[in-house]
């Protein structure tokens, strides 16, 4: 390609770089837009705003742009700080820091005025910190910064940072700040904010520590609170130490940054180790979007400065040795400048040398802090060291002086992390046992004490009953913040830690099956539920009541395994077969819940085995004992199930049945339930071919309330996919791609693709080929049958339109035969018929022998079908397939006819689906062609071209043949 268009710019920095980006790209041989996008992996569209846009770019997106190109990051970092330095604006003169004069401004105009996230990155030591204090520093006096650092810790402590960052602006002029913010929220933001900060909490009732959707609460809560502060004068938020954050922080800061228009800056270590695959996901992922703004040694001027801060007389000499040893690192570099002696190799020799000295008062005030890892209040320091009075203050004095220690509001700390593994390297083996001791107890006093802290230091004491019960504590409190992994690994040491003869033990007492159910419930809420069937296996196989379990407790722990069992996981009955021991035990007790859930459990596993008529009858019993034992969520929700289960079966009168459940029972008070049977109305719908306002009727109010929470659950997001599927099959596919745009933006799909599927497919129709393979490439088929359902439909599509359809034959030979899942009723059809198609245009060129083979093959996939999609009792959507199916076989062995597909366009033109019918006329106006029926072909494709408005590879395909006539 030739050169792009470049923006109309002044001269200055802004210019410079985008000059040097057209230079870099005329040196890489102008390559396309999408060429550099595969390479960099983002977007064309990027792309083209970084070399075209008047638009300063972010560096994160600028780095892989240039790197693909074959550039110096180093240099283009370096025009890059200069286009985003100002050019009026004076330099803030007064922080306390050296060199950094364009990265301490990039931090503070964001925290002034930007909006969205700026990171600020760097290996530890590189001084992230000082420069975001330092901006924070400048811009205190016209600026709220709420503040909160990371701990190690805090992985198991979820959104400790955000807690603290808003209990600081709690603090603000006695609390009026808060308080007026507080007005201009919604009556829920102070009860959504209880898990993460209880002082606010006015509500003494006991929550759901299972409802995931207050999870959603509380992300909506955090903006609510944000947008408030904001409005009441500029608010900016900073989080330290990201890389240490739970993955609860993480998602809370892609929230704010994507909805809304909080300024936030977070420091991020870079090279670090131990950073968890599923951080260093999310930060490849932020950082095209975010502000990054990496750190690099200081210079040996800079070096100079830094020095004089702490040694006003050093001379350039001191500075040149020291920055040869420390590389400008500015950790090592003030380490060094405080050094004694000694040519240290390592950070750690040198960091135990600042310590090795320390010795009575001091060196117990130290060991205190190294234990804790975090600051604590003097007065905590105090009673964890036993020192009182001016003993404390000399310890701390020395400490402060030694420069080992920080003093100021928010308490003591040691100044650097590396300083606290110093002094625990040292600590004796009872010496660490005694000040874990210490640490627990006087975090244990705290009103805002976290659970999760004060049983690792309870485990560092080796108290085995405390710590259990600290661990019972962080288990609830995880669960209450939706922290499904932290809660279940809480859970499991608290199990670990268990006797092994105890039905209970505390006071207040704790039962075993809530341990036990914790575990499997917290893993199947964080999608993870094979991982919890060790400890349910191990604890059934114990001994039975009354030793351990109750009844009631056994066959809740079966119902628990075979959830996590299920047939759409696990090929067999394996699942069946547990639920049916659940259900056994429950019959032996009254009427209850849990029974009922028992029931509706084997209704779905009935289901996945293709027994339709048994999951019915199951699940009408389901609904009796949930209305017997006044449960009348759950009974509304199994109600909505079964009659699913009778339109599956091809019953009659099912859309007034889910009806009249929707408005006898009304909407529900939690989304969960409200989101289920919106899924089970919407799917009845797409059954019956009902139009595409109905199913968006029916779908709306579940959307509009998971909308206002700002939920993107997988239940939310299979209700979307169906209002998506209708408004493609009536032909407004960019009306159905704008309902998923935000979702489905980064690509990212999760656990389960329903979503990214259906908007690939949406590419698919609007020939955004590279954009649909990409999404497509990250599924592969072998996760489990309900994905590999998904995924084959939106790689069927690719196929027939713009891929390899011999491919796409083989994809659904992989999934469809000796398939133990029932395939969903409502889209068997389209399946078939797809692959029918991909059949005839991979065997157009083959003889007469390989095309009947592949029509055996196809009839072998129908067999291999639980359920005939085409039989006369199959739901509509199924069996209106036929007339096509019939149509491709025969256009597959070479005498398809016009009356053949004429018969499928009047089909789909009944039910109302334009896409369909379009493709049918254009196949008769083909077999029209072969017969030299020229004026009925031209007549054929004009209608064919009437229906195709908005797929675009069909009306290029009609478009093709009414030129070739």
């Amino acid at each position: 390609m030739s050169a792009l268009p470049r923006p109309d710019l002044p001269p200055g920095p802004h210019r410079d770089l985008v000059d040097a980006l057209h230079e870099l790209h005329h040196r890489d041989g102008w390559r396309s837009l999408r060429a550099l996008a595969r390479e960099s992996g983002v977007s064309h569209t990027t792309v083209s705003k970084a070399l075209s846009s008047s638009t300063l770019p972010s560096w994160g997106v600028l780095e892989l742009l240039v790197e693909a190109m074959g550039g110096d990051p180093g240099e283009f970092h370096a025009l890059w700080l200069g286009a985003t330095s100002p050019t009026t604006e004076a330099v803030v003169e007064s922080a306390p820091i050296a060199g950094r004069r364009s990265e301490l401004d990039v931090v503070r105009r964001h925290l002034a005025g930007g909006t969205g996230l700026l990171l600020v990155t760097g290996e530890a030591g590189m001084g992230k910190t000082t420069v975001i204090e330092a901006g924070c520093t400048a811009v205190r006096e016209s600026v709220l910064v709420a503040s909160g650092r990371c701990l190690p810790l805090s992985t198991e402590v979820p959104l400790l940072p955000v807690a603290e960052a808003m209990r600081r602006v709690a603090l603000v002029d006695d609390g009026a700040v808060v308080a007026r913010a507080l007005q201009r929220c919604a009556a829920y933001v102070r009860g959504a904010l209880a898990p993460m900060l209880p002082e606010w909490s006015t509500d003494t009732s006991s929550r759901d520590a299972d409802d995931r959707w207050q999870r959603q609460q509380l992300f909506s809560g955090v903006a609510e609170v944000f947008r408030a502060l904001s409005a009441e004068q500029p608010f900016a938020l900073v989080l330290e130490d990201l890389h240490w954050a739970d993955g609860l922080t993480l998602d809370v800061v892609e929230h704010l940054v994507r909805r809304t228009g909080t300024s936030v800056v977070g420091s991020w270590r870079t090279e670090d180790p131990d950073l968890p695959d599923g951080h260093a996901e999310w930060f490849n992922r932020v950082r095209r979007d975010a502000l990054v703004l990496p750190l690099r040694p200081l210079t040996e001027d800079e070096t100079l400065d830094q020095i004089r801060l702490i040694r006003p007389r050093a001379t350039t000499e001191d500075a040149a040795r020291i920055h040869a040893r420390s590389l400008g690192q500015p950790l090592f570099t003030e380490q060094l400048a405080h050094a004694d002696a000694g040519d240290p190799t390592f950070l750690g020799d040198l960091l135990d040398d600042r310590v090795v000295g320390l010795t009575g008062r001091e060196w117990g005030v130290a060991s205190i802090l190294g234990i804790a890892d975090r600051p604590l209040a003097e007065a905590e320091v105090a009673g964890a060291a036993r020192m009182q009075g001016e003993q404390l203050s000399e310890a701390l004095r020395e400490l402060r002086n030694q420069r080992i220690i920080d003093v100021d509001a928010g308490g003591v700390r040691l100044r650097h992390p590396l300083l606290a593994e110093a002094v625990r390297r040292r600590l004796l083996a009872g010496e660490a046992a005694a000040a874990h001791r210490a640490v627990a107890g006087v975090l244990a006093a705290r009103d805002d004490a976290e659970p999760a802290e004060v049983a690792r230091h309870w485990q560092g004491a080796a108290d085995p009953e405390e710590e259990r019960a600290w661990q019972v504590r962080a288990a609830r409190a995880a669960a209450e913040r939706y922290a499904g992994m932290q809660a279940a690994a809480h859970w499991r040491r608290a199990l670990h830690l268990w006797p092994a003869d105890a039905a209970e033990v505390g006071d207040p007492p704790v039962r075993r099956h809530e341990v036990v159910a914790g575990i499997a419930t917290q893993l199947n809420l964080a999608g993870r539920p094979r991982d919890a069937v060790p400890a349910l296996e191990a604890e059934l196989a114990l001994p039975g009541p009354p030793h351990l379990y109750t009844v009631a407790e056994r066959a809740d722990l079966l119902r628990q395994l075979a959830t996590c069992n299920p047939s759409q996981f696990v090929a067999g009955d394996v699942g069946l077969r547990l639920i049916e021991q659940a259900i056994e035990l429950y019959r032996t007790l009254p009427p209850t819940p849990g029974l009922a859930a028992a029931l509706r459990w084997r209704g779905t596993e009935l289901e996945w085995h293709g027994r339709r008529s048994d999951a019915t009858l199951a699940l009408a019993e389901a609904a009796q004992v949930a209305a017997e034992a006044g449960d009348r969520h759950l009974e509304r929700t199994v109600r909505a199930q079964w009659v699913w289960q009778r339109a599956a079966l091809g019953h009659d009168g099912t859309v007034e049945e889910i009806e009249r459940v929707v408005r006898d029972f009304g909407p529900d008070s939690k989304l969960l339930g409200n989101l289920y049977v919106a899924v089970r109305h919407t799917d009845i719908l797409l059954m019956t071919c009902r139009p595409a306002n109905e199913v968006l009727r029916a779908a709306e109010p579940a959307l509009e309330q998971a909308s206002l929470w700002e939920a993107t659950t997988n239940r939310a997001n299979v209700l979307m996919s169906n209002v998506a599927q209708a408004l493609r099959r009536a032909g407004r596919v960019r009306e159905a791609m704008q309902r998923l745009r935000v979702e489905t933006a980064n690509e990212e799909p999760g656990s389960l693709p329903f979503l990214h599927v259906e908007r690939a497919i949406l590419e698919v129709l609007l020939d955004h080929e590279e954009e649909a393979w990409r999404r497509l490439a990250v599924f592969d088929v072998g996760r489990h049958e309900v994905v590999d359902t998904a995924v084959l439909v939106g790689h069927l599509h690719h196929a027939v339109w713009m891929g390899d359809p011999a491919a796409g034959i083989r994809l659904a030979k992989t999934v469809l035969l000796g398939r133990h899942d029932e395939v969903a009723p409502g889209t068997a059809g389209d399946l078939l018929v797809l692959t029918a198609r991909g059949a005839a245009d991979a065997t157009v060129a083959g003889d007469v022998s390989e095309r009947r083979a592949v029509a055996h093959s196809l009839d072998d996939l129908r067999s291999a079908m639980h359920h005939d999609p085409f039989a006369p009792q199959a739901v509509l959507a199924d069996r209106a397939c036929l007339p096509q199916w019939i149509a491709e076989n025969h256009r597959l062995l070479g005498h398809d006819t016009v009356e053949a597909w004429a018969e499928a366009a009047s089909t789909w033109r009944d039910l109302d689906r334009p896409h369909d019918e379009a493709y049918c006329l254009w196949r008769a106006a083909q077999a029209a062609l072969r017969q030299g029926h020229g004026t009925m072909a031209a007549k054929l494709l004009k209608q064919a071209a009437g229906r195709a408005r908005e797929h675009v590879p069909l009306g290029q395909a009609i478009t093709a043949t009414a030129g070739a006539t």
